[in-house]
């Protein structure tokens, strides 16, 4: 009889023990399910705002470029109606005429 009490002792025991460390094991592969999930969501957000910066920096250096191709193409003219009444260019109305009677 204690051969037999003495067996199912130590059954319950391994038992006991099996089951407490992988209930350990278990809660332990949850946090770090959980750490993993939220390091990814970090990682999303820090994508996220960096291509946010990214498209920011690149609508500033379009608008930077085509305010440069805007004045390069532009020219320093004016356009003007002269006394004689042709329209004429030049820097400035007045000199846009000069040769034209004058401005109206």
């Amino acid at each position: 009889m204690s051969r037999k009490f003495l067996a199912h002792a130590m059954v319950a025991c391994v038992l006991t023990l099996g089951l407490g460390a992988g209930a350990f094991a278990q809660t332990t592969a949850t946090d770090d399910t959980k750490k993993a999930a939220q390091a990814t969501k970090d990682a999303g957000k820090d994508v996220g705002e960096a291509a946010k910066d990214a498209g920011k920096a690149t609508a500033k250096g379009t608008k930077k470029a085509a305010t440069s191709v805007k004045k390069a193409v532009t020219l320093d003219t004016t356009s003007a109606l002269c006394k004689d009444g042709t329209v004429q260019k030049g820097k400035t109305k007045v000199t846009a005429c000069d040769d034209h009677g004058g401005k109206q």
